[in-house]
């Protein structure tokens, strides 16, 4: 009886109390990956941790197999995936959510900062110090909004800083390194070949099982366009989201 992990759909990231940074993922493909496995393999499944944000795609069957687990952010994700992985010998994880790449780091005025940078004395120093200086106002101001409440709606000239988030698919063979770990990797604009080398340096870098390697420009209208690949190479090439779903259903079970 296995326990299976499916993240799905986008994370969202805070800037203040309502605005949030996050992407145009729905969490369509992870639900219908659920379905599929259910469909086919309910008797061998102990249960499905379904980890997605509240406004996602769900699957639409119904049983007490899936356990649904709500996120927002990166951290909430990472954060889930740890507790999960530490009470639970989880056989295959599918992580096909889009982890946002970048996270609102500070929201300043434009005033303030170059109040800030004025103040800073900058003429009395040598170029490499006044680009480290500028760098480290940048990097720490101190007139930040506060992010715990709502930013006015009449603040003409706002800065949001951003910093990276951290890389989840790096971290899941770290906590659970017997786990079949799928992976995905999306892309837009350019050829198969380049889409493949980008998606097996990927599963090599974070010793992933298979990487379901996507092109936005191919997805939409009812096709889906996928490379599934091991570190072999190319295993099965998909059109359709049923079409990868059912793959990975396979290979989780073979």
């Amino acid at each position: 009886m296995k326990k299976i992990i499916i993240d799905a759909g986008p994370t969202n990231e805070r800037i203040d109390a309502v605005m949030k940074i996050t992407n145009m993922s729905t969490g369509a493909l992870g639900s219908i990956i659920a379905d599929t496995l259910l469909e086919n393999y309910e008797e061998q499944i102990d249960t499905i941790f379904y980890v997605c944000p509240k406004l996602c795609y769900k699957p639409k069957t119904i049983t007490d197999k899936i356990k649904f687990v709500q996120i927002d952010s990166t951290e909430d994700l990472i954060n889930a995936l740890e507790k999960l992985f530490k009470e639970n010998t989880i056989d295959a994880i599918v992580h096909s959510s889009a982890v946002g790449d970048y996270k609102g780091k500070y929201v300043i005025r434009a005033e303030d900062i170059v109040e800030e940078i004025v103040a800073s004395d900058l003429l009395t120093l040598s170029k490499d110090e006044q680009r480290r200086k500028l760098m480290k106002i940048f990097e720490s101001p101190n007139a930040v909004l506060k992010d715990e409440t709502k930013i006015s709606s009449y603040e003409k000239n706002l800065i949001v800083k951003l910093d990276l988030t951290p890389k989840v698919i790096s971290k899941i063979k770290e906590m659970s390194p017997t786990t079949k770990l799928i992976g995905f990797k999306l892309l837009e604009g350019v050829s198969e070949q380049e889409l493949y080398d980008v998606a097996h340096k990927l599963l090599v870098k974070n010793n992933a099982d298979y990487i379901v390697a996507n092109l936005l420009n191919r997805i939409g209208a009812g096709k889906h366009f996928a490379m599934i690949l091991d570190k072999d190479g190319i295993k099965q090439k998909c059109e359709t989201k049923v079409e990868i779903a059912q793959f990975i259903s396979k290979v989780i079970f073979e």
